[in-house]
């Protein structure tokens, strides 16, 4: 506890002030704790005193007593750590670990043709059915030109996925048409053009069959030939998909993939016509 300059004058003025009468005196100190770093402290004077004069000599005593003093702070030595405050205690923060810089997180590199693999495998390349005139369930006729087409014609198809800020579109579109007629012939070309008066469009496949074939004719008729199937011939069309891939993002590129076929298949009877001669009547 530190005594302040000011209460050790007034405890000097009063000693001094009651000199010519006292007979006594008693000085006292006090301090109270008000903070963390911070105290009151006071102090005080009790004198007895006598009267000159006083009848018998006896002393009339007088007690006075005076507080001197204010609250001062109490020195204190500046701590040389940081302090937390944590009540009822004042306790010194503990050190605090340094976090340490976490790496950033690298995503794998995208590869936009295993993303295109992968789209392309999506697409279901439909084809269609196969139309022909005269129809499967009319036959054909040899001698006579046989239409085909695809109902409904395959059509480009596309899609897209994207992928950590990577967006890759798959494209599939008709390269060809491959008609297989059955009886060994074939020709490539696209997905047909649908019956129609007139003159022959240049999209149309037309095939002429020279030989019959009808259900139950293998076997049976030996002028058929070994192409001829239980229920006429076997006519397929096989259209080939041409794939490619375009990427933007991250990586921008674009490639093509190996292409893809898809098919579809009939059974296609042919009838024959065939003339006779007859002798003339009266």
């Amino acid at each position: 506890m530190r005594v302040s300059p000011l209460m050790v004058v007034g405890v000097a003025v009063l000693l001094t002030a009651s000199s010519a009468y006292a007979t006594g005196y008693r000085v006292g100190f006090a301090s109270q704790q008000e903070g963390p770093t911070r105290a009151s402290v006071g102090a005080s004077v009790h004198v007895s005193s006598s009267v000159p004069g006083a009848t018998g000599g006896s002393e009339t005593g007088s007690g006075s007593s005076e507080q001197l003093g204010g609250g001062e702070p109490s020195s204190s030595t500046p701590e040389a750590e940081s302090t937390c405050v944590r009540e009822p205690k004042r306790i010194p923060c503990a050190p605090q670990p340094e976090t340490p810089e976490q790496p950033a997180k690298v995503r794998p590199a995208i590869n936009p043709e295993t993303v295109a693999v992968t789209v392309a495998n999506r697409l279901s390349l439909g084809v269609g059915k196969i139309a022909a005139s005269p129809s499967a369930q009319d036959t054909g006729l040899t001698g006579a030109a046989s239409w085909f087409w695809l109902e409904p014609a395959p059509a480009a198809q596309s899609q897209t996925l994207a992928l950590h800020g990577e967006q890759v579109t798959v494209s599939a579109t008709v390269a060809s048409v491959q008609w297989v007629f059955g009886d060994g012939s074939q020709v490539t070309g696209g997905p047909g053009e649908p019956y129609g008066p007139g003159a022959v469009p240049a999209g149309a496949v037309t095939h002429v069959y020279e030989t019959r074939c009808l259900p139950g004719d293998q076997g049976h008729d030996p002028s058929v030939t070994a192409n001829c199937g239980a229920k006429g011939y076997e006519v397929r069309a096989v259209v080939e998909w041409a794939i490619s891939y375009r990427a933007t993002g991250p990586v921008t590129t674009t490639g093509s993939l190996p292409p893809r076929s898809t098919e579809a298949t009939i059974a296609y009877p042919v009838s024959e016509a065939r003339a006779f001669l007859t002798g003339g009547g009266q």
